[in-house]
């Protein structure tokens, strides 16, 4: 059966997406501090500013998006890690895909890698970050028969 889209589940799709928004300005801060302040590479300067983008989602996912403030931490940095890195793959090869493809839109590079990254998270990351962010209700034990 089709979930249907409430104002509570489209509310927290947005928030996904500020909290998104918000973890890219970091990536991109951390890179532009990295290279430009401290002189290191881009290439190298990318990784610590991909972990910190990294992070700063995984925060604003479970305390913001999903205000899972409850379950296992350890169990949702898991869950979400591997999501994440399934999706850094999906993003590579699709966007790799689209330029291949259609060589002629190589020169919009940009919206592709908008455009591909938002398939990945809308079809994938999203919806496996609902169950990674699940908090199951609390069995209250009066409420139990017997």
């Amino acid at each position: 059966m089709p979930r249907t889209w409430t104002a509570a589940r489209l509310a927290r799709l947005l928030r996904a997406g500020i909290a998104g928004a918000a973890a890219t300005l970091i990536d991109v801060l951390t890179l532009a501090v990295l290279v430009t302040g401290f002189h290191v590479g881009a290439r190298i300067a990318s990784l610590p500013a991909l972990v910190a983008g990294g992070v700063a989602n995984f925060v604003g996912n479970r305390h913001f998006a999903f205000r899972a403030r409850e379950g296992s931490l350890a169990r949702q940095v898991v869950l979400y890690t591997l999501v994440e890195v399934i999706a850094l793959a999906l993003n590579g090869v699709l966007y790799d895909t689209v330029l291949r493809t259609w060589p002629g839109v190589v020169h919009e590079y940009w919206l592709v890698r908008l455009a591909t990254s938002h398939l990945v998270f809308l079809l994938w990351s999203y919806p496996l970050w609902r169950r990674v962010f699940a908090v199951k209700p609390a069995t209250d034990s009066a409420s139990l028969p017997g």
